[in-house]
């Protein structure tokens, strides 16, 4: 696999790779689409240059952390920019957070400035902030369909409270033209802030197990994830008005190193989808000339209906990360990339906060896949497999806690040595490598995943995986969506399925077929006890199956 190789000159700060995409795609292409409206490069770095010099003004200094707390929105992704264009840290927090995830995440980096949008600016009053108020549909287009769409937008926000008790509130518009006023007055930002191992992201792990982590992903780690995603796809066959999906968000590793920054050092149009609704999600998708298109699972599911009769044939990548892809659903989307004439395979990927978002990926080229399987490494990424919770390395072919070492490597958890110590493992090549704690195998030279290694369950005993259960069951004609989770059995635990059945499905029946049929399939202590129907599964903020909320809901009944 080819490698992108860094020179000196190209180890720099994610403003100074930007500029790449910027010369690359001249002045009047289109940096950003958003529901219809064009923001130009030109516009775009302008407003890069304001936000900054106002940022500036307010003592934000190189190294100071600054929130921003809004979904797939242009502000959003200008303010990431602009802050580092003046070498500070760009705080990403989940829009969707509770007030507790936003004051931790607000009080731990010591942040000062917090970019808001309606729905949640009411969550960061009592700090000493100040509060930049962002409007989701801010950027809407100037034309009668974004008139309306501002107005109906506008109403909806109403019912949501403003900060109070902060240091001071200031919108959008104001800081712009604030910025806007200093640089016409002869005001210059300085030429070179960031270097290339200064931390220029802040992103938080899940919190499923605890308070969330703060995990400090370097300049030289965004970037370098970013241009080899550019090496996977073929920079030279890219051309700067291809769309590029922006739909995962900008506050996960993945979707602002891929579906971000990647387009936009390259000089791509990058389309903006803060929240995924099916038939507006296609909609964009065929307006703005998407051929680049990123998802989860979840999203690819309720897709593949509208792309039936969809011409694919510009189509340049689809892939799917954040979440085990099911076999059957890569089999689908073959079967439909090569029906409506696409060049390209349907691709799974893997990686976590830690590894910025992204380290191994299936390849371009492939005739069978074994099942859970998440491909090869990126290149310059290495991988191997450990006896879980140790660095001895797993015997050959055997399950392992997979371990990574490559340039997309946090640099660790912000103010949480002990938290960092206890990943970052020295192995006996003297290096220092990622425990992931998830568990993989090599099957047929692919790195397949088979589970969390947090999320084993011990019954009677032995080590019982629910990922494994649940690729097995899927299936079955009859189950749409599962989940395995532990239930309390005498003085022990066995497992229990949630079940989504598929549609045409017999419910009567569904409980003891599941059974019979995970009965061929594996051993007796991976067998469900119980079945039980529901109407979904229960999702996180990332879209992925909330499996701890089950296990929440299955223990409190006892």
């Amino acid at each position: 696999m080819e490698v992108l190789h860094y020179t000196e000159e190209d180890k720099r700060s994610l403003y100074e790779s930007l500029l790449r995409g910027y010369e690359r795609a001249g002045e009047k292409s289109v940096a950003l689409a958003f529901y219809g409206n064009h923001v130009t490069w030109k516009q775009f770095m302008h407003e890069v240059d304001c936000l900054a010099a106002a940022l500036l003004s307010r003592n934000i200094k190189a190294g100071d952390a600054v929130t921003i707390f809004t979904p797939n929105i242009p502000q959003g992704v200008t303010a990431i920019y602009a802050v580092n264009r003046i070498g500070a840290v760009a705080n990403m927090v989940h829009p969707l957070s509770s007030l507790q995830e936003i004051q931790h995440a607000i009080d731990l980096t010591g942040s000062k400035i917090v970019f808001t949008v309606e729905l949640n600016e009411e969550l960061v009053s009592n700090r000493d902030v100040e509060v930049v108020r962002c409007k989701t549909g801010g950027y809407f287009p100037g034309n009668p369909v974004g008139t309306v769409m501002k107005l109906g937008y506008g109403i909806a926000m109403r019912k949501y409270g403003k900060a109070e008790n902060v240091r001071a509130v200031t919108t959008w518009t104001g800081l712009l033209k604030e910025g806007e006023k200093m640089l016409k007055s002869g005001f210059t930002l300085p030429p070179e802030v960031g270097k290339a191992e200064d931390t220029a992201v802040i992103m938080y792990t899940g919190g499923t197990t605890g308070q969330s982590k703060g995990v400090m992903i370097s300049n030289y780690a965004l970037n370098s994830i970013s241009m080899q995603m550019l090496v996977e796809v073929g920079e030279g066959n890219t051309d700067v008005e291809d769309g590029f999906l922006a739909l995962l968000p900008i506050f996960h590793a993945f979707g602002l190193a891929v579906c971000i920054h990647a387009p936009m050092i390259s000089g791509m149009k990058v389309v903006l989808v803060p929240r995924f609704e099916t038939k507006g999600c296609f909609k964009q998708i065929k307006k703005e000339h998407v051929i680049f298109i990123p998802g989860v699972p979840a999203m690819f599911e309720r897709l593949y209906p509208m792309l039936q009769d969809y011409d694919l044939s510009d189509v340049k990548l689809v892939v799917s990360g954040g979440d085990r892809v099911p076999i059957d659903l890569t089999d689908k989307y073959n079967k439909l990339l090569k029906k409506n004439n696409a060049k390209v395979k349907f691709r799974a990927g893997y990686g976590l906060t830690e590894s910025c978002g992204a380290c191994i990926l299936t390849p371009n080229e492939y005739n069978f896949l074994p099942n859970g399987c998440i491909g090869v490494p990126l290149g310059g990424v290495e991988i191997c497999l450990t006896v879980p919770g140790t660095t001895e390395p797993a015997a050959e072919g055997e399950e392992g806690e997979l371990c990574y070492f490559g340039p997309g490597m946090m640099t660790g958890y912000y103010n949480n040595p002990e938290a960092t110590n206890e990943v970052l493992l020295k192995h006996d090549d003297g290096r220092v490598w990622l425990h992931t704690g998830d568990i993989a195998q090599v099957t047929d030279g692919m790195f397949c995943f088979r589970s969390r290694h947090k999320r084993m369950i011990k019954v009677n005993g032995y080590n019982v995986y629910p990922s494994l259960i649940e690729e097995a069951l899927a299936e079955h004609p009859s189950v749409a969506q599962l989940c395995a989770v532990p239930t309390p059995y005498k003085q022990d635990r066995r497992i229990k399925l949630f079940v989504v059945p598929a549609e045409g499905a017999n419910t009567e029946t569904l409980e003891a077929d599941v059974i019979a049929y995970a009965q061929d399939k594996m051993n007796r202590w991976s067998v469900p006890t119980k079945v039980e129907i529901i109407d979904a599964l229960p999702l996180t903020k990332m879209n992925k199956v909330d499996y701890m909320a089950l296990e929440k809901r299955e223990w409190e009944r006892v």
